[in-house]
């Protein structure tokens, strides 16, 4: 089902790149206005330089590159997750190798902390999955 939602999403930052990139900045520099409400000193400065870092980087260049990246993730994780309720060990794989290109590719293709930001977001639920699914190999040809 999240690979499902995740397609949906994905396709829809594709569409519409430049509209998602000001919702994301406007998101994050909420959460800014948050954190430096509650921050103190020198995380101040830190927090800032990141939250503007990552602002700035926010376009509809990036936002069309995640949406690629992700769209791919979320079509290895589906197929895989199909071959894996079928009991077939290659879907743990190919579920693995999109976990692979979700942590990577935003690293290397987007850079800085947007590109760590989404590789973080990306592989987070997915690498508890893929535990859960390594406890079944046993199960799987």
């Amino acid at each position: 089902m999240s690979s499902i939602s995740g397609l949906w999403s994905q396709s829809e930052r594709l569409w519409n790149p430049g509209i998602m990139a000001d919702k994301t900045r406007e998101t994050f520099e909420m959460v800014r206005d948050n954190v430096e409400a509650q921050a103190n000193g020198a995380d101040t400065k830190a927090m800032e330089a990141m939250f503007s870092a990552v602002i700035d980087f926010t376009t509809p260049e990036t936002i069309t590159t995640s949406a690629i990246i992700m769209l791919i993730f979320e079509s290895l994780s589906l197929y895989g997750a199909y071959l894996m309720y079928h009991l077939q060990k290659k879907g743990f794989f190919l579920y693995l190798g999109g976990i692979a290109v979700a942590l990577f590719a935003p690293i290397l293709l987007i850079g800085g902390w947007l590109g760590f930001i989404t590789a973080a977001a990306s592989v987070f639920l997915s690498v508890f999955m893929a535990i859960f699914y390594a406890a079944n190999l046993k199960y799987m040809q």
